[in-house]
């Protein structure tokens, strides 16, 4: 197939994220997803070039890849819980089943709204249970969300996608994990790009030997309120498998699936789907 041809994400998976990388004419710019502005996609990431942006959103879709039991083209109804921008929706163009992409930033679902067109795009609220019906989903990606929350907000978005998620249904969760941590006490490149101080960051490694395995730093910023305070966090494996249980089958926390440095949680709601 060439790849002028492909159909995006329900075609060969290669040649779709090659095609989305690959010095494009008008008419392979023509077959992909638009690029949000910079300012947007800089709020988000805090990429500046569209290459690097498509570059991470295709890093997304290959770590998604790995760690899933079924490829992305066959995720069937899928949560995009904080979409932002679209890094990762992008490369969902011609998705053939339901994607629903929420987010708290009324800018961010305004552009997705107005520019994905196979997105459902919600504007929705910190610890507030998502404007979606029950068990509406088979699959829930969130990527750099849970690596923010504090912990009763963690637990509240835990127990709403319990709800949304249908029986069999797959989750795919994003953390600082052990691999973040080690990688933030050993190298200053991570120190600067977490903006937090080094004692904070020897707090966490405390947390995770002694205590709970759940460490929540604040940040000063424009998603921090009074009453949801947004930072970074990181969270242990050991806490997952205890705290995260409640809800789900933990069936995997992949250690640095994401660029060397943000595990990805598989989780599994139990019982059986029968459309699997």
């Amino acid at each position: 197939m060439a790849l002028a041809s492909t159909p995006g994400i329900t075609g060969d998976l290669d040649e779709w994220l090659q095609l989305n990388l690959a010095t494009q004419t008008a008419d392979d710019r023509a077959r992909l997803a638009p690029f949000p502005p910079a300012e947007l996609m800089h709020n988000t990431s805090g990429l500046m070039s569209e290459q690097d942006f498509a570059r991470h959103g295709i890093d997304l879709v290959r770590a998604l890849a790995q760690v899933s039991p079924h490829p992305p083209s066959q995720f069937g109804d899928l949560l995009d819980f904080g979409v932002g921008v679209g890094r990762l929706a992008r490369l969902f163009h011609g998705y053939d089943h339901r994607y629903v992409g929420v987010d708290i930033d009324k800018r961010h679902v305004s552009w997705i709204g107005s520019s994905l067109r196979h997105v459902e795009a919600h504007h929705t609220q910190p610890a507030t249970p998502l404007p979606l019906d029950d068990q509406s989903f088979d699959t829930v990606v969130s990527i750099s969300v849970f690596s923010h929350l504090c912990e009763a907000d963690q637990l509240i978005h835990l127990a709403d996608l319990a709800r949304l998620t249908r029986p069999g249904g797959y989750l795919f969760l994003s953390v600082h994990g052990q691999r973040a941590l080690t990688r933030a006490l050993t190298e200053a490149k991570i120190v600067d790009m977490l903006s937090i101080p080094t004692w904070d960051i020897e707090r966490a490694r405390r947390v995770f030997e002694y205590g709970s395995g759940y460490s929540f730093v604040v940040q000063a910023g424009h998603l921090t309120t009074d009453e949801h305070p947004y930072g970074i966090t990181f969270i242990s494996e050991r806490y997952i498998r205890s705290v995260w249980s409640r809800w789900f089958e933990v069936v995997e926390v992949a250690s640095g699936a994401i660029h060397d440095f943000q595990d990805i949680v598989v989780l599994k709601k139990a019982g059986h789907d029968a459309s699997r």
